[in-house]
C-alpha cells in the first residue's frame, strides 16, 4: 500500500546518508534542535516593545472618564484634579454621579462639524430624563450625537413619568444577579452535554455520527414546523399592524429554515459513502483521545490564555480610548484630544494580541499532534510514558520559534485584510478583499496546522516542514477533502447539536423567570455551550489532521511485509476504501 510518492524522499527531508531504516518518527528530542529561534526572540522583543506604549496611554488615561465629563472636562461621580490653565476644572462631583446631557441645546464647530451639546454632572436624572449607564438622555430625542467624538445614542428610552429610575442598565444587572443560578446550571449542563457527546463517540463512533446528523435533521424539522405553525396562527391578534410584521417575519424564517434543513439532506445523502469512511478515521480518533485523556485539557489550558489575553487587550482598548490631553476645543468646551502615539498605541496593542492569541493556539496544535503522532508510532499503545508530557516539553524547548514564525505569518495576513477592507469605500470591493484575503488566511492556517504537525514529527524548521506537508497535500489532494471537509462536518454537527440541546435545556430552566432581558440569559448560555463544544472537539480535529498525515509518513516509510505498518487495521480499511471509493490512483 502506497498512497504517498514524494518527490524528495524521507531520508532526504531529513538529511540522512543511509536509506529509511534509519528514521525514526517521532524524533527523539536529543537529535532535535531549537527551529526558528530569531522569530522567538523578534517575538519577544516586540511584546517588550509594546509596554511602554501602554504605560505611557496609562499615564494619560482614566477608566473614570467613561462615565461622562462635563463641558470643562471634569468627571462625574469623583473629585477631579485642579488645572491652573482653567478656572472651572478641579469640581468635587462626588455627590453627583450622573452626566445630564441637554439634547435642546446645541452648537456646531464649523471646521470640522463637531456637536457640542451641553454637559453637566448632577445627583439625579430629572423628570423627562432616563439613565442609561450613568448618563441622562432626554427622553424626547431620538437623534445620536457625536459629542467630544464620543457616540451617545438615545434610543434607550424608558417612561416619562419614570422620575429618578435606575435606568437599563441596572435593570439589567438586577435581572441578570437575581437568575444567576439558573445562567450557572445551564452552563453546567452544557459542559455535562459536551463530556456525554464524548463519551458516545468512544462507545458507539457510528451510532454517534448518524445520531448526531439525525438529531439535527430532527431539530430542524421542529424548528420549521414551528416557524409555520406561528406564520398559520400567530400569537398576537391579526388585525393590529404589528401581527402582519410580524407574519411576514415568520414565513421569511419559514422559507429560509426549509432551505437551509433541504441543503443538508442534499449534503448528507451526497456524503453517505464518504460519511462511512470518515466514521473509520474518527474510530481511530476516539482511540488515541481516551488512550490520552488529558489531552482534552489541552485546548482548555489554552482558551482560558486566550481568554486572558482577550480580556487585557479589551481592558487596554478601554483605557487607550480614554487616554488625552485636556484641550479647550472652544470657549466654555473641553475635551480629551489623543495624539499620535495613543493612535499607534491602540494599533500596536490590536497587532500582539493578535499574534499572541495564534501563538497559543499554534502551541496547542503542535502540543496535541507531538502526543498523537508519539501514540501512532509507538509499538506498544498501552504502555506509553507520558506522551503529553513529552511533547509539552519538545515543543518548549525546540519548536517556540517555529509556532512564532506561522502565527507570525497569520497575523500579518489579518493585518493586511483589515488594511484593504477599512482603506476602500467600495463595498464590492469590500466584499472581494474578504473573499480573497479570507481565503488565502484560512488557506495559511490550514498549512500551518500540518506544518506544525511535520514538525512535531520531524522536529524541522517551519518552512521546510510546511514544504513537505504542502507537497503532501497536493498529491493526496482528494484524500485530504474527505478527511477536512466531511470530518468538520461531522465535528461540526456535534458541536451544532450541544448547542441546541444546551438552549432546550436553558428553556426547560429558565421555566417561569420569562422577561424582557431573556434573551441576555439564552445568549449567555448560547455563547458558553459553543466555547465548550469547541473547546472540546479541538482535540478531535487535530487528532483527524495528525492521524492521517502520520498514516501517509507510514505508507512511504514501510512497505507492510518486511517493514510493518504502524497504522492498525481500522486505519488501513480507511485508506483503502478511501482509495476505493474515489477511485484515486496511488501516487
Amino acid at each position: 500500500m502506497n498512497i504517498l510518492k514524494v518527490e524528495q524522499p524521507l531520508a532526504v527531508f531529513k538529511k540522512l546518508p543511509s536509506p529509511l531504516d534509519r528514521i525514526e518518527i517521532p524524533e527523539r528530542a536529543e537529535n532535535r534542535k531549537p527551529t526558528d529561534k530569531k522569530f522567538l526572540y523578534a517575538f519577544a522583543v516586540v511584546i517588550i516593545l509594546l509596554f511602554p506604549f501602554l504605560i505611557y496611554c496609562l499615564a494619560k488615561g482614566d477608566l473614570s472618564r467613561w462615565k461622562g465629563y462635563d463641558q470643562c472636562g471634569n468627571v462625574c461621580g469623583q473629585k477631579n484634579s485642579k488645572y491652573e490653565a482653567w478656572s472651572c476644572t478641579g469640581q468635587d462631583y462626588t455627590d453627583s454621579p450622573y452626566l445630564d446631557i441637554d439634547a435642546s441645546f446645541k452648537e456646531t464647530r464649523g471646521d470640522d462639524g463637531l456637536i457640542l451639546i451641553s454637559r453637566r454632572c448632577v445627583a439625579r436624572c430629572s423628570s423627562g430624563y432616563t439613565d442609561v449607564f450613568s448618563s441622562c438622555y432626554q427622553l424626547t430625542s431620538s437623534s445620536s450625537s457625536n459629542i467630544y467624538g464620543r457616540n451617545y445614542d438615545s434610543r434607550f428610552r424608558r417612561d416619562a413619568d419614570v422620575e429618578g429610575s435606575n435606568g437599563i442598565g441596572s435593570d439589567i444587572s438586577k435581572y441578570l444577579i437575581k437568575h444567576a443560578w439558573r445562567i450557572v446550571l445551564a452552563c453546567f449542563a452544557s459542559f455535562g452535554v459536551g463530556i456525554i457527546m464524548l463519551v458516545l463517540f468512544k462507545t458507539a463512533t457510528a451510532v454517534v455520527v448518524w445520531g448526531i446528523l439525525g438529531g439535527v435533521l430532527l431539530f430542524g424539522a421542529i424548528l420549521i414546523g414551528t416557524t409555520w405553525g406561528f406564520y398559520l396562527s400567530p400569537p398576537v391578534d391579526k388585525d393590529t399592524s404589528s401581527a402582519q410584521v410580524y407574519t411576514t417575519m415568520y414565513l421569511v424564517l419559514a422559507i429560509c429554515f426549509m432551505v437551509v434543513w433541504l441543503v443538508l439532506v442534499l449534503v448528507m445523502i451526497f456524503m453517505f459513502k464518504k460519511i462511512q469512511l470518515v466514521i473509520l478515521l474518527l474510530n481511530e480518533t476516539t482511540k488515541a483521545v481516551f488512550a490520552m485523556p488529558l489531552l482534552i485539557f489541552v485546548p482548555m489550558i489554552s482558551s482560558c490564555a486566550r481568554l486572558i489575553i482577550l480580556i487585557l487587550v479589551v481592558f487596554f482598548h478601554f483605557y487607550i480610548s480614554t487616554a488625552g490631553t485636556l484641550t479647550e476645543l472652544m470657549s466654555g468646551y473641553f475635551y480629551y484630544k489623543q495624539n499620535i502615539i495613543i493612535d499607534i498605541t491602540f494599533f500596536f496593542n490590536s497587532f500582539v494580541a493578535y499574534w499572541c492569541i495564534q501563538f497559543i493556539s499554534g502551541i496547542q496544535y503542535m502540543v496535541i499532534a507531538g502526543a498523537v503522532a508519539k501514540w501512532y508510532w509507538s509499538k506498544n499503545k498501552n504502555n506509553l510514558e507520558s506522551p503529553i508530557k513529552e511533547s509539552v516539553s519538545i515543543v518548549y524547548k525546540f519548536h517556540l520559534g517555529s509556532i512564532a514564525f506561522g502565527s507570525l505569518v497569520i497575523t500579518l495576513i489579518a493585518i493586511i485584510r483589515s488594511l484593504l477592507t477599512s482603506l476602500t469605500q467600495s463595498k464590492s470591493f469590500k466584499i472581494l478583499v474578504d473573499l480573497c484575503a479570507g481565503s488565502i488566511e484560512s488557506f495559511l492556517k490550514f498549512l500551518s496546522k500540518n506544518s506544525y504537525i511535520i514538525t512535531a514529527m520531524h522536529g524541522k524548521p517551519f518552512y521546510k516542514s510546511g514544504k513537505r506537508a504542502a507537497q503532501i497535500i497536493f498529491q493526496n489532494a482528494v484524500n485530504i477533502a474527505t478527511v477536512n471537509f466531511v470530518g468538520d462536518f461531522v465535528l461540526g454537527m456535534a458541536q451544532l447539536l450541544i448547542v441546541l440541546i444546551s438552549l432546550l435545556i436553558t428553556v426547560v430552566i429558565m421555566l417561569g423567570a420569562e422577561s424582557d432581558y431573556s434573551f441576555l440569559v439564552y445568549l449567555i448560555v448560547f455563547s458558553v455551550s459553543l466555547l465548550i463544544s469547541l473547546t472540546l472537539f479541538a482535540t478531535f480535529g487535530t487528532t483527524i489532521d495528525t492521524l492521517f498525515l502520520c498514516s501517509c509518513e507510514d505508507s512511504l516509510l514501510n512497505d507492510g511485509m518486511a517493514r510493518p505498518y504502524a497504522m492498525s487495521r481500522d486505519l488501513m480499511m480507511f485508506i483503502e476504501s478511501s482509495k476505493k471509493s474515489f477511485r484515486s490512483k496511488a501516487i
